[in-house]
């Protein structure tokens, strides 16, 4: 089977051409036993952004599609969209009917999430229709066949045990709100992954334990452009170092002496996320997520 990168090379390309592909729509749609659309409409607009696909039932009433991008797994973003996205369409009076993640690869904890946020569903499914959320994998035969399917048990990533150990305390004490991704140790540093709401999958912002220095950054980890090149470039703070070291991956870096306070680590990584957001809001970039 083939990935959406193989496939369609980016994910708007793909759900362009979802909203006209009513079959495999419908496939979906099969798999967790919804009523059977008739028609749909790609980046349907909301209240400061869009929808990738919204397919209409012969009664008018809506499904949501929301698909991952070329990460391929599924992350907290795409996770919060396909929920706020059904929720945002029930409060306007629109009757939602259930609202899909597709991806390639899930947690287990995203799984249990959605379960948990389907029990109002449940309960009232004539009305909750929009807590009726489910992530699907999708996936491409050799032909280019659009092949949706359930995750078994073997496919879904299985919960970390002891995700944070080190950087314990640090989160609970000053980065609660962080987007944390993973710790991760490899003997001569302890890394701290975390996401930036704003920004794609490809980017991972980090704090970097080392025996004598520690270093907290940004990576644009893949496929970097002229556009993430600009970005990084522009949020630069005073003292940080933009790095191309590798042919597709540009990083901006800031090194503290080993006895910097964890407070001020936190601060001059959020100064550096709003010097993001700041860049976004002045370029009018709503949603670099969706590009």
């Amino acid at each position: 089977m083939k990935t959406l990168r193989e496939q369609w090379g980016s994910e708007t390309a793909f759900t362009k051409h979802l909203a006209t592909d009513i079959d495999s729509l419908n496939k979906i749609n099969d798999l967790i036993g919804l009523p059977r659309i008739l028609r749909a409409v790609n980046e349907f607009s909301i209240l400061n952004g869009s929808i990738d696909v919204v397919g209409y039932t012969a009664k008018g009433h809506l499904v949501v599609y929301e698909h991952q991008d070329l990460n391929g797994r599924a992350d907290q973003v795409h996770v919060s969209k396909t929920i706020r996205y059904a929720n945002a369409l029930h409060v306007t009076g629109l009757k939602v009917l259930g609202s899909i993640l597709l991806c390639e690869s899930v947690d287990q904890q995203y799984l249990e999430e959605f379960k948990s946020h389907r029990w109002s569903y449940e309960k009232r499914p004539s009305y909750n229709g929009h807590a009726n959320v489910h992530i699907i994998k999708s996936q491409w035969s050799e032909t280019g066949e659009y092949v949706p399917i359930l995750f078994d048990d073997s496919q879904i990533i299985k919960k970390e045990e002891n995700i944070l150990t080190f950087y314990k305390s640090f989160i609970e004490v000053y980065a609660c709100e962080w987007i944390v991704q993973r710790e991760e140790t490899n003997g001569n540093a302890v890394t701290l992954w975390h996401r930036i709401l704003e920004l794609p999958t490809k980017y991972m912002a980090y704090v970097h334990t080392l025996k004598n220095e520690i270093k907290i950054g940004v990576h644009c980890l893949k496929d970097c452009t002229s556009e993430d090149e600009t970005l990084l470039q522009s949020v630069l703070p005073p003292k940080w170092v933009y790095r191309n070291s590798a042919r597709d991956r540009r990083t901006i870096e800031f090194c503290f002496p080993k006895d910097a306070s964890w407070k001020d680590i936190w601060l001059e990584t959020e100064t550096v996320k709003q010097q993001i957001r700041l860049f976004l809001q002045q370029n009018k970039i709503v949603d670099l997520c969706q590009t």
